[in-house]
């Protein structure tokens, strides 16, 4: 005859027989049940050999009224958030394709090549200076 252990909140009881063991889950809840051809213990529901009920857990209790309207409320200001980052966002992208970038790279390159240009006659005034210095 199997004999069997039951443990709750880690106080061990058994060995008890099939019948005593059927009579002691009755009268208490949340067992978990061994017998020494098993590996580990496992909740008594978990085991054919003992008659017991499955008891159908209680449904979600509603949510409260408060909770769900303090979400709406913070869903409504994130999404007018998103709404102006969006916005934000498309009027910078119109803003830059109105830019005629080609036609600044253009004008910096011209102004590139002006300034090169004066630095050159600077740089050639000035050798003339320090010559015209050194023969004084």
């Amino acid at each position: 005859m199997m004999k069997w252990y039951f443990s709750k909140d880690g106080d061990i009881s058994g060995p008890l027989g099939l019948e005593e063991s059927n009579k002691f889950i009755a009268k208490h809840e949340n067992l978990y049940a061994w017998h020494p051809s098993y590996a580990q213990w496992l909740p008594v529901d978990c085991i054919d050999e003992f008659d017991t009920e499955i008891s159908i857990p209680k449904p979600p209790q509603a949510i409260p009224t408060e909770l769900f309207e303090n979400f709406i409320n913070e869903e409504r200001e994130m999404l007018n958030t998103m709404s102006r980052i969006e916005s934000t966002l498309a009027n910078t992208v119109t803003s830059l394709s109105e830019l005629d970038i080609d036609s600044y790279i253009s004008k910096s390159k011209h102004l590139n090549e002006e300034v090169r240009t004066t630095l050159r006659n600077i740089e050639q005034q000035f050798e003339a200076l320090q010559k015209n210095i050194a023969d004084v």
